[in-house]
């Protein structure tokens, strides 16, 4: 059993949705061809269906239908858009499962103060990065969560060590999603560390996506870097 699959059952960690799968399938396929039944697949879904408007409009207040957003950000963008709702789907289930969180997107412009940055990559059919900031205020309350009450040190000591473990089980999730999507892939160890800022180095072949969640009271951030997908 693969490493995604045992963290898969370990955590009951539930498959991402069917509409998502199905459209990624599309993506990888000829593009021309399959982007009205893309369309229909977005329309259908309210969450992708913003998305898609938002990377098009580029965020600003400018109306557009979704065939003509699908034929204007075309495959790689909308791999973007679907490799986020999976990466979404991964975060949002084991905050759920792990810490009894529920996350919520919010509009938050920028983190403030030190922040723990992990960062794990995906290579394969798929490529890219993901990034998960959390504010180091945060140690206080979500270690403990994490961890249990009987800690051995300061929470803020403990912090990057949990936010690599949180990583490694999205990193399972995430594969097992990207595999059901037909996107096999590999992971890296996750990388954790702390600074006052973040800066996201994006070639120029590849597209990021900034995602902005936020549970008791607290902003954290997603990162998505990928590259454009492989024949």
């Amino acid at each position: 059993m693969s490493t995604a699959d045992t963290l898969h059952a370990k955590y009951k960690l539930a498959a991402p949705p069917e509409n998502v799968v199905r459209l990624a399938k599309l993506v990888q396929g000829a593009f021309a061809s399959n982007a009205q039944e893309i369309a229909v697949i977005i329309k259908a879904d309210p969450s992708l269906t913003a998305r898609v408007i938002n990377v098009a409009t580029r965020g600003r207040d400018i109306e557009m239908d979704i065939d003509s957003a699908v034929a204007r950000i075309g495959v790689h963008q909308i791999t973007l858009v679907v490799l986020t709702e999976l990466l979404l789907h991964a975060v949002s289930k084991t905050f759920a499962t792990m810490l009894r969180l529920t996350l919520e997107a919010r509009e938050i412009l920028s983190a403030s103060g030190d922040q723990v940055v992990g960062c794990i990559q995906f290579k394969g059919k798929a490529n890219g990065r993901v990034f998960l900031r959390i504010p180091s205020k945060a140690a206080e309350w979500i270690v403990p969560r994490f961890l249990g009450k009987d800690l051995p040190m300061e929470p803020a000591e403990l912090l990057p060590d949990v936010v690599g473990e949180i990583l490694n089980i999205v990193g399972g999730n995430f594969k097992s999603n990207l595999v059901d999507a037909g996107l096999s892939c590999s992971l890296s160890v996750p990388q954790v560390d702390t600074r006052p800022g973040f800066s996201a180095e994006v070639g120029d072949d590849e597209f990021h996506l900034a995602l902005p969640l936020a549970t008791e009271g607290t902003g954290l951030f997603l990162d998505l870097i990928i590259s454009p997908i492989a024949g």
